[in-house]
């Protein structure tokens, strides 16, 4: 048996302040207040020194390092983001990538995750490929014009297995048999609203083929455009006042890509049981063009794809708790449950990760009240230790 002492325990409602944690092999065996939670003799015994325990972070939207895709490095990309606390990842897929990538992408996901720290990658997040082409990269999305079944249709062969999210466009001509066929081979798919300009009685009328979540909210599916004096609503707007729609955000330092106002508005209308942290994070792509004019400002831990424009960031989830916790006052127990439990639920996984109880595996992070990492424990074994 394993256990932590003298620590802080993050929980789904609240914070224990004089807590251990026990687990045996991978699973957690107890959790809660120091002098109820029985510790054998010869148990290897962590001192925490007063740092807080929390469910391992949880990212379900992440293309890559800031130096490689996980389509082509996962093992690599699986290395950075479990040093910053991310303990089940699902490696993003964009629709950039031909058919041959993304299945060739998916192969070496797949083999990935069998292994060392690869054991974070939990299935794919394909944001897209049928999106509506007006997000980054625009001149290199490759999977436009109309949806025929005989395209996609080698693709679901070998990722369907995989994939647990798939981003779509729900004004899109053709999505409703597209996502039908996915559901098909998959009752269990999540679809994302992703870039898009589509009404919420779009979004509606295919909310029942298993739309679960808003891909980067506030920055994929703003409302067409109206005459003067008039005002639509379309992704953002449905997901704002539907109950069961999960909202991505993309918590960068500066607040750019989403602003403090509008998180503090979308976490108070959502709740709290509705809102996922996402990194989006992305390779270097070289130097930045500043379009001031476009009314695009630089932030250090952004991404920028040919023409300047915002593609992801840079982030881990550990760095978006924590701005998270600047732009909007939400505290630690908020920002960590963000990054954790809600993704967790979302993806319907949260049996067995997503918050410290017992019979869940045993994926923990210790970290100081600024949500810097000093110790990762995957599966029941120590796998970062940082100073």
């Amino acid at each position: 048996m394993k256990a932590i002492v003298n620590t802080k325990l993050i929980l789904e409602d609240g914070i224990v302040w004089n807590g251990a944690i026990t687990w045996e092999g991978d699973r957690i065996t107890q959790v809660g207040e120091a002098d109820a939670v029985t510790i054998p003799d010869g148990a290897e015994v962590i001192d925490a020194g007063g740092l807080y325990t929390a469910p391992g972070l949880i990212d379900i939207h992440t293309h890559g390092s800031t130096e490689h895709l996980f389509c082509e490095e996962p093992t690599k990309c699986a290395e950075h983001f479990v040093r910053h606390g991310e303990t089940t990842v699902l490696p993003a897929f964009y629709c950039n990538l031909n058919l041959e990538r993304m299945v060739e992408g998916a192969r070496r996901v797949r083999e990935a995750s069998k292994t060392g720290v690869g054991r974070i990658l939990d299935g794919l997040y394909m944001e897209g490929p049928y999106m509506n082409g007006q997000g980054s990269n625009q001149k290199y999305i490759l999977w436009g014009g109309e949806i025929h079944e005989e395209e996609y249709a080698p693709l679901l062969e070998e990722v369907c297995d995989l994939a647990r999210v798939w981003a779509i466009d729900p004004a899109r001509e053709g999505i409703e048999g597209f996502m039908a066929d996915v559901r098909e081979r998959d009752p269990q798919a999540i679809f994302a609203m992703g870039h898009s300009h589509a009404t919420a009685a779009d979004c509606r009328r295919v909310k029942k083929y298993g739309v679960r979540v808003q891909t980067h909210h506030g920055d994929s599916g703003k409302a067409p455009g109206k005459a003067q004096g008039t005002i639509g609503a379309g992704c953002d707007e449905f997901t704002l006042y539907d109950p069961d729609i999960y909202a991505e955000l993309i918590c960068d330092e500066n607040g750019i890509h989403v602003t403090p106002d509008m998180l503090k508005m979308v976490v108070r209308t959502k709740g709290v049981e509705r809102i996922i942290l996402i990194s989006d994070a992305m390779p270097l792509l070289g130097d930045f063009t500043n379009n001031e004019a476009e009314g695009i400002a630089y932030g250090p831990d952004l991404n920028y794809d040919y023409e300047g424009h915002l593609a992801g960031s840079h982030l881990t989830l550990d760095n978006a708790c924590r701005n998270l916790m600047k732009h909007t006052g939400y505290g630690l127990c908020h920002a960590i449950r963000f990054a954790s439990l809600n993704p967790a639920r979302m993806l319907g996984i949260e049996d067995r990760v997503g918050s410290l109880e017992a019979g869940k595996t045993a994926n923990l992070i210790l970290i100081d009240d600024a949500v810097h990492v000093k110790q990762v424990i995957l599966e029941g074994d120590t796998v970062v230790v940082n100073a």
